[in-house]
């Protein structure tokens, strides 16, 4: 692989000569004119985005003989993957078995389809729960990477947890540096950070043939794509007009949780091929301490959640997505705290969650008691006595879920051994989840629910598969299995 940082020499060398050649003269197959001065590349695939998606399309579409040129309009992979906790959600892996797990292929797809309210779209949930599998297998024997021993997590996640295991924190950037070492490998990628995409090429048929770039020193070039095009941006979680737009003006003040580059490219690139735009009012929001970006995630289930009264304001049994969206209606700044007490602090994915805290140096209150514990959090001493006292006592009658609210976690934990601890988090935006909609083999259909020939997509800038809320770790496997299904039907378009 070669990296290009595209400079005014490297533009002279690889396309200004060929351009005077050619003249001024209109590009056949597109629909709009080459400008002045503009550079022209030839590969057989274009690849948008230097994530988990376009990392993976890159590395499938180079296996399958293809020369591949990876955007990235930044200078390194700096969307939502690196940011990650590095969970994948799968099932029947060798991961799995090795730690005594079982699951079935319909159990799986019911929950994903439970977890969306029945409005994810079945083929492509369907098509998800039979290759995670493959997924798990596939970033194991081709990019090497290894798995945290795995344990049963609260519903929905269970026992399908896979967690990138390596020396660099949080595990998404894990993952993202192993999957870039890959791509450097290959001899068949050519990467272009600091390159941003601000055309797709087109036939007069709306046929997609390539991307016009502009790179950070102004040199505009045009990468020319003979099997395809594969957006893999993203979606529009910080263009807060278009979150105005979509979800409303609530939304858009939620602190942002996900990386700041993910404009909506994957709309506005592909707006002129008239595509089937699903669920665009959609997003995934997760507990954040917005000051500094801690993320406690899964953490909202071991324990339980007070607002800055003291006071319980929510079933626990609910994933953190729901516990996010939910929270800037239910307290009046968006504020409240995740209680738990030291049985649980040992358990991973508590102690991951503790270790992200301390490295963001966020706020993590500490006390030996209960009193203690809400005068260092500042809220009522006699309020939060009362509220673990009442949670606890029914927690050991069994009538957890007569409480107000209920908690209908299967074993609900009670909060009796010191020190206790409390996390502050806000709800924050993480991802969209509306996009083009995809076919199964990732290409983006039409209004007319035809294929775009040449257009592709993959990860968190398609739309379709996720709805309202999802199994935490589903993005990033979506995100692989479609990114190469994407490069491998990419790829094979240049045969035909």
């Amino acid at each position: 692989m070669t990296i290009r940082d595209m400079d005014r020499r490297t533009l002279l060398k690889t396309g200004l000569m060929s351009a005077a050649a050619a003249g001024a003269a209109t590009i056949a197959n597109t629909a709009s004119a080459k400008p002045a001065g503009a550079s022209e590349m030839h590969f057989d695939v274009v690849v948008l985005g230097a994530g988990c998606a376009g990392l993976s399309a890159a590395l499938e579409a180079a296996d399958k003989g293809a020369k591949v040129a990876l955007l990235d309009k930044m200078f390194g992979p700096f969307g939502n993957t690196i940011y990650a906790g590095g969970h994948f959600n799968a099932t029947n892996t060798f991961v799995q078995k090795r730690d005594g797990l079982s699951d079935t292929l319909d159990e799986f797809y019911k929950d994903m389809m439970d977890v969306s309210m029945g409005r994810g779209d079945p083929e492509l949930t369907r098509m998800y729960v039979e290759k995670s599998g493959e997924c798990i297998q596939w970033l194991t024997d081709r990019v090497g990477i290894q798995w945290k021993k795995m344990h049963e997590e609260p519903w929905p996640a269970t026992v399908r947890g896979h967690v990138v295991d390596g020396p660099k924190k949080p595990g998404g950037a894990q993952l993202t540096t192993q999957l870039l070492d890959a791509v450097k490998a290959s001899k068949n990628i050519t990467l272009f950070f600091n390159t941003k995409a601000i055309e797709l090429l087109k036939t007069p048929a709306l046929a997609c043939t390539g991307v016009r770039a502009v790179t950070t020193k102004g040199e505009v070039i045009d990468f020319h794509a003979k099997g395809g095009v594969i957006i893999a941006t993203g979606g529009f979680h910080n263009n807060k007009e278009m979150i105005c737009k979509y979800m409303g003006g609530g939304v858009a003040w939620m602190p942002l949780r996900g990386a700041a580059t993910l404009t909506g490219e994957n709309i506005e690139l592909t707006r002129p091929f008239f595509p089937q735009y699903v669920n665009m009012d959609q997003y995934h929001s997760g507990p954040t301490h917005g000051p500094t970006k801690a993320n406690p995630s899964l953490m909202v289930n071991y324990g339980i959640i007070v607002n800055k009264e003291a006071q319980r304001i929510i079933d626990e049994v609910n994933t953190y997505v729901y516990i996010a969206k939910k929270l800037p209606q239910i307290t009046p700044d968006n504020w409240a705290y995740i209680i738990i007490d030291q049985k649980v602090v040992d358990v991973s994915t508590v102690a991951s969650r503790i270790a992200r805290y301390k490295k963001a140096k966020a706020p993590i209150y500490e006390g030996q008691t209960i009193a203690e514990l809400a005068k260092a959090m500042n809220v009522p001493i006699e309020a939060l006595e009362k509220t673990v006292a009442d949670y606890n006592a029914a927690v050991k009658s069994g009538k957890s879920g007569s409480l107000t609210p209920p908690n209908t976690l299967k074993n609900a934990p009670v909060l009796d051994k010191g020190p206790f601890l409390a996390f502050p988090f806000q709800g924050g935006m993480t991802a969209t989840f509306g996009g083009p909609k995809i076919s199964k083999k990732a290409e983006v259909l039409n209004t007319e629910n035809r294929p775009v020939p040449g257009l592709y997509a993959a990860g968190n800038a398609i739309g379709g598969l996720f709805y309202d809320d999802y199994i935490v770790g589903s993005q990033l496997t979506a995100a692989v299995i479609w990114g190469r299904v994407a490069g491998e039907e990419a790829a094979g378009r240049t045969k035909r």
